[in-house]
């Protein structure tokens, strides 16, 4: 989640999963669990409590979440940015701000659904364009003004530190080159990630590519930096942040429609982006 709130009593985002794992709804009671959800008007008074000052919120949809009765699931946008999803009681007194898993389908049911609302318009493409630290193509890497003769074509948003990332390259490489698909590589180094910043600018400025991506995940030391490579590390996480990418690895198909998190086979990927 990237929603910025003003400092406020929700409930803890562990709660959230907590309720998953045990199937507990917010409330036994039959009448609240038949409850419609709050209206939009409701829900847009209370959030807005909890943002900062003069901020527009708006709800882009809402229904009760099948899996815990007594739950409705929210998805809004804050000042027009990326859509956020929220959970709250049918009166809309309480909301839940945080990832809910399903234990037992191992599904994560929040980014699932945020995915829906993800989607990259050809001009916001044009501009991810210019982030591009490199290109994998049939086992080339390609580089700035010089791209792959490729007709079909992913954006890959990697963190050269992720173990997620590093887990999935190898399956999106073995799927792209079956599938004649060229691989764009937008780096998005997490703060979370000892050295991955540092990894992402030495990775730009030595132009390196696809495999020392890989490489890069185990490397003790980082490779020689340069100011226009921080600069332009910088650039694009602001620029897939401005897109709603808030982890690595998430995937963006053809159709703009964006992929968080690792695709656990080629079957998967399938399904996201077709061959």
């Amino acid at each position: 989640m990237n929603i910025k709130f003003k400092k406020a009593k929700f409930l803890k985002p562990s709660l959230v999963l907590a309720l998953a794992i045990f199937g507990i709804g917010l409330n036994a009671c039959s009448k609240l669990q038949t409850t419609k959800c709050p209206s939009n008007n409701t829900i847009i008074t209370n959030v807005e409590h909890f943002t900062p000052p003069g901020a527009k919120v708006q709800v882009v949809a809402e229904k009760p979440l099948k899996q815990i009765k007594g739950l409705c699931e929210v998805v809004i946008k804050i000042n027009g940015g990326p859509p956020n999803v929220i959970y709250t009681d049918p009166k809309g007194n309480y909301f839940i701000a945080g990832q809910l898993l399903n234990a037992i389908t191992k599904q994560n049911l929040t980014e699932e659904t945020a995915s829906q609302f993800l989607k990259v318009s050809k001009n916001e493409e044009s501009g991810l364009n210019q982030y591009v630290a490199f290109s994998y193509y049939k086992g080339k890497s390609y580089f700035g003004t010089n791209p792959p003769p490729a007709e079909k074509y992913i954006y890959l948003i990697t963190d050269p530190k992720c173990p997620f990332c590093h887990e999935a390259e190898p399956l999106i490489q073995k799927w792209a080159d079956k599938n004649g698909v060229e691989v764009r590589v937008i780096l998005f180094p997490l703060p979370i990630h000892p050295g991955a910043f540092q990894s992402a600018v030495g990775l730009w400025c030595n132009k390196k590519g696809w495999n020392s991506l890989h490489d890069a995940y185990n490397a003790k030391a980082p490779m020689s930096q340069c100011p226009q490579g921080e600069a332009f590390i910088k650039n694009s996480m602001q620029e897939a942040m401005k897109l709603g990418v808030q982890g690595t690895p998430t995937i963006i198909g053809m159709d703009g429609k964006m992929h968080p998190g690792a695709p656990s086979s080629e079957k998967q990927l399938d399904q996201w982006l077709g061959k």
